[in-house]
């Protein structure tokens, strides 16, 4: 089902208890959809199997069935919550230990059997890259990262046509964010038009294989 005006999608539904002050309703069927800003909503068949009256002008609902009115009142104090509780929720750290990691390996991922890369229109063309000042200020920080890079195999040195397209810019909490100019070299790329597939559709595809 999809969700209208919104990107999510419900592909999963789950049986919950619905308790309205008095009133609880054991077994209720409704679908998991991920929607910001609200706790759960609750469609017109459910509100037609409840027996419910609906009060435009009073912004309430009554349940005639279990004797209770529910008021919609946006500036109302009262608490208000929705929850549902699993059976039973594995460990994941625990149990994958290597992709949960304390501290994020600093090393390249081994190499795989299929291999992308960048295919460039002309690898002759020598590309005109603008002159970037990195601020004193974040020299030793910018230094410290570069050096992190080589050492974990990430960056090497070598030799090239111009000046480097890496500058630096800082952040929040004394932080440094590296940054790469590649607009001319886009410009030199070959375009891909491979589609990427759903990241839903990935999550679900491997959350299908933990037993």
């Amino acid at each position: 089902m999809a969700v209208k005006g919104l990107r999510s999608t419900s592909n999963f539904s789950v049986e919950v208890m619905i308790q309205l002050g008095k009133m609880k309703v054991d077994k209720v069927s409704i679908l998991v959809t991920p929607v910001s800003d609200y706790d759960i909503l609750i469609s017109m068949d459910d509100l037609i199997k409840l027996g419910a009256v609906i009060n435009c002008q009073k912004n309430s609902i009554y349940f005639s069935k279990y004797k209770v009115r529910v008021t919609c009142d946006g500036k109302s104090r009262e608490s208000r919550s929705a929850m549902t509780k699993p059976q039973e929720v594995p460990d994941f750290l625990a149990r994958f230990p290597k992709v949960f990691v304390k501290e994020v390996s600093q090393e390249l991922p081994p190499t795989r059997m299929i291999m992308h890369g960048i295919s460039l229109i002309d690898l002759t063309k020598l590309l005109k890259t603008p002159t970037f000042k990195a601020p004193q200020a974040l020299m030793p920080k910018y230094k410290a990262w570069i050096n992190k890079q080589m050492n974990a195999g990430i960056l090497h040195r070598t030799s090239v046509g111009g000046g480097a397209c890496m500058f630096v810019e800082a952040k929040s909490k004394g932080r440094i964010r590296p940054l790469v100019d590649l607009r001319f070299r886009n410009d030199n790329t070959q375009a891909d038009h491979t589609q990427v597939p759903k990241q839903n559709t990935i999550l679900n595809a491997v959350a299908l294989t933990v037993p």
